[in-house]
C-alpha cells in the first residue's frame, strides 16, 4: 500500500478561535498510556496541528480501540495567530523550576508566560495520573528530512527508535529550558519530531506517519488496527536513505543580541557535512566558521531565535547498546574513578572534571552514562544528566497549581 497526502492542508489559522488549546481527545475506554501530542509550540510551525487533527479524526471516525488516551494540544496560540516563532520570547526555552514557580505564583511578564500557565493547566491533571508520553511536533526553517530529538534517558529510546528516521541526542541538553527537558526531568517520556520545512506540504504527512508509528510503539494502538502502518513506515524510510541512524550534538552556535544581524549562508540543509573552518554564516563581526568537522543541523533561516546552527556527528548503534547496559547495571558508580573526575562538592548528581582530560576520552564515557550537559565552572567542567528514574514526580513548583487552573478550551 502506498500513501498519498490527505486531510487538512498546511494552512495557518485565520483567527484566535481557529485552534483551541486542546485540539481534541480520544479514548475508547480501555486502560493504557496517556499520550499528549503538542503542535505549534513555535507559532510559525503549524504543520504538527494538521497532523494531530488528522490522526484524531482517523481514530474517531474509525472507532479505533485505542488503549489509554490521546490528547492533542496547541502550543503558542498567540504566536500562531501572528505567524511568528514567538511573541515576546521562545516558549520552548524557559521551562525551568524557577520560571515555572514564578508563573504558577501568578507573575506573568510575557505572552509566553501566559501560554506556559495555560499549558500547565492542561498538563497537570494528566501528570497526576502517572507516566505520560509527550510527543512534540516541530518543523524547520531550512530544508530538512524528518528526524527525532530526545533527552538521553533510556525510557525515551523505545519511542524514538521506533521510527525509521535519524535520532539526534544531546539537543535537549545544550538547549536550556526546553519543555520536553522539564517534563522528562519529572520522570515522563518526551520525544520531539522535526518533520521537515515549515511550509513543505509533506511535513504534515511525515508528522502523521510518525505519530501513528509512535502510538503503536507506546502500546496505545495494536499494529493490526493500523492497516496502512507499513506504508507509513515506508514513507519515512524513503526520505532518509543514507542518513545516520543516530547522531549527537557537538556544538551549538548561540546568537547574542550584539551579533545581529546573523545570516546563514544559503544552501545548508540538515545532515550536510561541513568542514572545520568553513564559513557557514555571517554576523556583525564578520564570517562565522564551523569550529569542527561534522554535520550541519538546524541552520537558522528565520529572523527569530538565538540558535544559529548546530554541529553533530554520528553515533553507532553499538554505543547505544553499551550505554543501555551500563545504565541498566548502574555502573555509573564507577564514574568518580575516571581520571581527573570527582564528585561535585555540593551536588551529588554532578561530577567535576579536569578539562584537559575530559574533552577527549572521559567526555565520551560521560555520554555513555547520559551525562551530556556540560558547563564551565572556573577552571573545571561540570557534567550532569537528566533524571534517570522512571517514576514520575510532581515538583514543589507545580503543587500550588490546581487541576484545570488556567485551562483554555477555546
Amino acid at each position: 500500500m502506498t500513501l498519498s497526502s490527505s486531510g487538512p492542508p498546511t494552512t495557518r489559522p485565520p483567527g484566535p478561535g481557529a485552534h483551541p488549546r486542546v485540539l481534541g481527545r480520544y479514548s475508547s475506554g480501555r486502560p493504557g498510556p496517556t499520550v499528549v501530542c503538542i503542535g505549534a509550540l513555535h507559532g510559525n510551525e503549524p504543520a504538527g496541528l494538521s497532523a494531530i487533527s488528522r490522526v484524531l479524526a482517523r481514530l474517531q471516525d474509525g472507532g479505533v480501540p485505542l488503549r489509554g488516551e490521546l490528547v492533542g494540544v496547541t502550543g503558542n496560540r498567540r504566536a500562531l495567530i501572528e505567524e511568528r516563532r514567538f511573541v515576546d520570547r521562545d516558549l520552548n526555552r524557559r521551562w525551568t523550576p524557577d520560571n515555572i514557580a514564578r508563573i504558577v505564583a501568578g507573575t506573568i511578564e510575557t505572552s509566553e508566560d501566559q501560554e506556559t500557565r495555560e499549558l500547565l493547566g492542561v498538563f497537570l491533571p494528566l501528570l497526576r495520573r502517572g507516566p505520560v508520553h509527550f510527543i512534540d511536533l516541530h518543523s524547520t526553517s531550512g530544508l530538512s528530512t524528518p528526524f527525532s530529538c530526545m533527552a538521553d534517558v533510556l525510557r525515551n529510546r523505545p519511542l524514538a527508535l521506533a521510527l525509521p528516521i535519524p535520532v539526534v541526542l544531546g539537543l535537549e541538553e545544550v538547549i536550556e529550558g526546553s519543555m520536553l527537558g522539564y517534563l522528562c526531568d519529572l520522570g515522563h517520556v518526551g520525544v520531539a519530531i522535526e518533520g521537515g520545512q515549515h511550509d513543505d506540504p509533506r511535513t504534515v504527512d511525515f508528522h502523521e506517519s510518525a505519530l501513528l508509528l509512535m502510538l503503536v510503539a507506546a502500546g496505545s494502538l495494536e499494529a493490526r488496527h493500523v492497516p496502512d502502518l507499513a506504508a507509513h513506515r515506508a514513507r519515512l524510510a524513503a526520505v532518509n536513505s543514507g542518513m545516520p541512524a543516530v547522531c549527537e550534538i557537538r556544538h551549538r552556535h548561540v546568537i547574542k543580541a550584539e551579533d545581529e544581524p546573523f545570516v546563514m549562508l544559503p544552501g545548508f540543509v540538515n545532515f550536510q557535512i561541513v568542514e572545520r573552518g568553513q564559513a557557514v554564516a555571517g554576523d556583525r563581526r564578520g564570517p562565522v566558521r564551523a569550529p569542527e568537522t561534522g554535520m550541519m543541523m538546524l541552520p537558522r533561516y528565520q529572523g527569530q531565535g538565538d540558535d544559529g546552527y548546530f554541529i553533530a556527528r554520528p553515533v553507532s548503534r553499538t554505543a547505544l547498546r553499551v550505554s543501555a547496559a551500563l545504565r541498566t547495571l548502574r555502573l555509573d558508580v564507577l564514574v568518580p574513578w575516571l581520571p581527573g573526575v570527582s564528585r561535585h562538592p555540593e551536588r551529588a548528581d554532578h561530577y567535576v572534571a579536569d578539562p584537559a582530560i575530559a574533552r577527549v576520552a572521559v567526555e565520551q564515557v560521560f555520554h555513555l552514562f547520559g551525562y551530556r550537559h556540560v558547563r564551565a565552572d572556573a577552571e573545571r567542567l561540570v557534567f550532569s544528566r537528566r533524571r534517570p528514574a522512571a517514576r514520575p514526580m510532581l515538583p514543589a513548583e507545580l503543587q500550588r497549581l490546581r487541576e484545570g487552573d488556567e485551562t483554555v478550551e477555546g
